[in-house]
C-alpha cells in the first residue's frame, strides 16, 4: 500500500466517525496483521488524549501499538519497541510542536485532528514502509 493509499484509508475511517487512534492503527493492519475490527477495538480508549481526558494524543498511541505489534514481543525486545516509538514520537512533535492533545486543541487555531491522523500516518508509513508502495 502506498503513503498515499493509506492516508486516503485514514480519512475513509475518519469520515466515518473513528477516533485518532482508530484512523492510524486501522490504516496499518496490511502491516500488523491483525483485522481492522481488533485494531479499532484495541485502541478505542485512545482517542481524545486518552479516554477524553486530553492528555497524549490517540495518534501517538497508536504509534505505540503499532511499533508493538510490529516489534519483538519478548522482555528483550522492549529496547527497540521503546526506541521505534520514541523516534515516530519525535518526528510527531517535530512537526506539531507538542504530543498532548489538550495543548494541540487549545491553540489558536486549534491543530485539527485529521491533520494530525494524516501526518500520523505518513509518519508511520514512512518509518514501516519507507519508499514501498
Amino acid at each position: 500500500m502506498t503513503k498515499e493509499q493509506r492516508i486516503e484509508k485514514a480519512k475513509a475511517l475518519r469520515s466515518q466517525g473513528y477516533n485518532c487512534a482508530q484512523c492510524v492503527a486501522m490504516s496499518m493492519t496490511d502491516l500488523t496483521g491483525i483485522d481492522e475490527n481488533t485494531a479499532a477495538r484495541s485502541v478505542a480508549g485512545l482517542g481524545g488524549g486518552v479516554g477524553g481526558q486530553g492528555e497524549i494524543c490517540g495518534v501517538i498511541g497508536a504509534f505505540a501499538h503499532v511499533a508493538g505489534m510490529l516489534g519483538d514481543a519478548s522482555p528483550k525486545g522492549k529496547p527497540q519497541v521503546y526506541s521505534t516509538v520514541r523516534k515516530l514520537t519525535d518526528d510527531f512533535r517535530q512537526r506539531f510542536g507538542c504530543t498532548l492533545c489538550r495543548e494541540l486543541k487549545g491553540r489558536k487555531p486549534p491543530v485539527a485532528c485529521n491533520d494530525l491522523i494524516f501526518e500520523g500516518t505518513g509518519i508511520l508509513h514512512d518509518h514501516f514502509c519507507g519508499d514501498e508502495a
